[in-house]
């Protein structure tokens, strides 16, 4: 579905002013906005719904916005937001660090903590603001990667803009099962980008690198069984379970977090190929014991209920 506003239809510039500043808060996040330059203000925005994933295009006079301790006192909401520069610049603070954002570049940042956005002049842009869960699943405390420039020219980071370009192209065309596959899809490579191109970390090399492989072999081996933990992986293989976790840390993850993520990516799959043809199987086949935290626990990675996507026979 797809949402617009712009300052043009209201009657007045002050009127205008005001509709953008009620717009922004209920599109983003209560923010106090206060405009750069005195000279006539306009700003245009669409909003398109992707799954529990919201994806916009927002155009505007030059402007700051600012999410202070006050507002998330009276809105805790803790959605995370990607912004994708088109037009102009973009400097966001957020907890004690500053990123300058170009034409290209990308950013993230956090609606549970106090953040400043200032664009010196006018600017596009596109801003995908996603449920933590669904990031938090595909990437160990996304929050520690806020306000850092994730640059528009290196690798990943061109995949991911390329993707929330052709993702904001697509409109209304797509239909609702489209557009929740390509809100998982998009969270999936913004977190990968965000992963290896900020975090930086070597990956492990060698006989630890071979041995973690071997490890999320045996795992994905044995999904079924409800009671793997982390003792069990660690008896499995002859190794401690501090060296386990040694290993997952290296990987930005750890094993439990991993083991989560593959089940329920794997029941996902399951239902969406129609390879099941009713929750408790996915469930079930997947190591889940109990169905009510197997449903709450994919509605919060995926912003769905399991049962929408089980196929109706033909």
């Amino acid at each position: 579905m797809l949402s617009t506003f712009s300052t043009s239809a209201a009657q007045g510039e002050s009127h205008g002013f005001s509709a953008w500043e009620d717009t922004v808060c209920r599109t983003y996040v209560p923010v106090r906005c206060v405009r750069s330059v005195e000279r006539p203000f306009s700003a245009h925005l669409k909003v398109q719904e992707l799954g529990l994933s919201q994806l916009s295009r927002i155009e505007s006079s030059a402007m700051s916005y600012a999410r202070m301790a006050d507002d998330i006192r009276l809105d805790s909401c803790d959605d995370l937001q990607f912004c994708l520069m088109l037009e102009g610049a973009l400097h966001v603070r957020q907890a004690g660090r500053q990123a300058s954002l170009k034409p290209g570049d990308m950013g993230l940042y956090d609606a549970s903590r106090p953040f400043e956005l200032d664009f010196p002049s006018d600017y596009r842009a596109l801003v995908v603001k996603l449920p933590r869960a669904l990031l938090a699943t595909r990437l160990a405390a996304p929050e520690r990667l806020s306000a850092r420039l994730l640059p528009g020219d290196a690798r990943l980071g061109a995949l991911a803009s390329s993707m929330i370009r052709e993702a904001a192209a697509l409109g209304d065309m797509a239909g609702g099962q489209v557009t929740h596959r390509l809100s998982t899809s998009l969270a999936d490579i913004l977190a990968l980008a965000l992963e290896v191109e900020l975090l930086g970390s070597e990956p492990l090399t060698g006989r630890h690198a071979q041995l973690l492989q071997r490890v999320k072999s045996y795992m994905l081996e044995h999904l079924a069984d409800a009671q793997l933990d982390v003792t069990a992986i660690a008896e499995a293989h002859h190794i401690a379970p501090r060296t386990l976790n040694r290993l997952f840390a290296a990987d930005g993850t750890t094993a439990i977090r991993w083991l989560w993520q593959q089940r329920l990516a794997a029941s996902h799959k399951a239902l969406t190929e129609g390879q099941v043809r009713q929750v408790a199987e996915a469930a079930l086949s997947f190591g889940f014991s109990d169905f009510s935290h197997f449903s709450r626990s994919f509605k919060k990675a995926f912003g769905v209920q399991p049962h929408t996507l089980v196929r109706s026979p033909h």
